[in-house]
């Protein structure tokens, strides 16, 4: 009972400092937070406003490989400059070498059926020739003397008064006279045959065997280099001098034919890599189709760096785009149409900080025109 009645007291007393606790606490004022930055002044009194994107000179060039196929060398990394015709990265070329390899071989055929047919085209043009004369010569002259000596038999035998048993004889040697003769006529056929040396006819048949021969080499050499540009096209190298600004594929990785399209980043599965010329930046300035009628080329740009560098970098007009086309790029904001149409200015940085980098998006500011110089 008497502890009790000390308890009560105790947490009574608790009780009334934690409330009193946590009523300071509530009531105490909120810490104050860093103070709002305030937005960078623009000088321009009237302007058009539009949110721009950087990107390079050459704007963003999103490279591909016109053959579907593995990659097996990358050569180049993000950041790197690179110089026009320079590789950067290839795919797996073992079946383009294999019928760059077969192509070849069949090449080398072909030249030797050029090579032999040009060959018999000279051997046509060197008959007759002297050794084939001779020959052919001698033996006539054989023949001859072997006709003489079967015709002497013969007179001899015929010029015997009593021929007794040798009668019989005449019938032999009279049979040897002619094949004697014949081989004569045989032989000086065969002379006249090679001092005539090569028929036209033979002449014109080699010819056209020369011809085919060559129209066959000429498309074995198209097939081979056919070959080697496949193997060619295996490797892809920068259509410009600039800089690699992203890397889109890995080693190992198959990637189907084609290019990536697209503006600001934008792009497919296709695409290896991202290339351009950084040394100068532009940005591609979404000018709203409402305010278009106020946009004066002439007029001075800036642009506002997002964050808070509250940094300006003067603009110098490159070109206008000559096609309205449906707004790209969005700020997010909830009142942002996103049915709007807009007309494309390209601008050139002039000194930007070193951290402005493609792909930024920035807010751009152009003096415009005033209505009094519209009306």
């Amino acid at each position: 009972m008497k502890l009790r009645l000390i308890a009560l007291p105790i947490l009574a007393l608790a009780g009334f400092g934690i409330t009193v606790v946590a009523v300071i606490k509530f009531n105490a004022p909120p810490a104050i937070g860093p103070e709002p930055i305030a937005p960078t002044p623009i000088p321009f009194l009237d302007r058009v406003a539009g949110v721009g994107i950087v990107e390079p000179a050459s704007e963003t060039i999103l490279l591909g490989a016109p053959v579907g196929g593995i990659i097996a060398k990358i050569f180049v990394i993000e950041g790197e400059s690179v110089t026009a015709g320079q590789a950067l990265i290839e795919l797996d070329t073992r079946d383009a070498e294999a019928r760059i390899y077969s192509a070849r071989a069949r090449v080398q055929s072909g030249r030797s059926r050029v090579n032999a047919a040009s060959a018999r085209i000279a051997q046509l043009d060197a008959l007759p020739r002297a050794e084939d004369v001779a020959q052919a010569a001698a033996l006539v002259s054989a023949r001859q003397a072997s006709l003489a000596d079967a015709q002497g038999r013969l007179d001899r035998l015929l010029g015997v008064g009593d021929r007794g048993t040798t009668a019989n004889e005449q019938p032999t040697l009279e049979f040897g006279v002619a094949i004697a003769a014949a081989q004569l006529i045989e032989a000086e056929a065969k002379l006249a045959r090679v001092e005539a040396g090569a028929y036209p006819e033979e002449r014109a048949v080699a010819e056209s065997d020369a011809q085919t021969a060559n129209s066959e080499l000429l498309a074995l050499e198209a097939e081979l280099r056919q070959a080697e540009v496949t193997r060619e096209i295996l490797v892809v190298r920068a259509p410009i001098a600039g800089t690699v600004l992203r890397i889109d594929t890995h080693v190992g990785e198959f990637k189907a034919s084609g290019q990536g399209g697209g503006q600001g980043g934008a792009g497919n599965s296709s695409a290896l890599l991202r290339l351009g010329n950084i040394n100068t930046l532009h940005v591609r300035t979404d000018i709203d189709e409402l305010d278009s009628w106020r946009f004066d080329s002439a007029g001075k740009a800036l642009a506002i760096i997002r964050g808070g560098s509250r940094q300006q970098v003067a603009l110098h007009f490159v070109r206008v785009v000559p096609d309205v086309a449906p707004k790209r790029t969005l700020t997010g904001e909830n009142g942002e149409r996103i049915d709007t149409r807009v007309v494309q200015v390209i601008y050139a940085m002039e000194n930007p900080p070193p951290f402005v980098q493609p792909g930024m998006l920035v807010d751009v500011a152009v003096a415009s025109k005033s209505i009094r110089d519209v009306q």
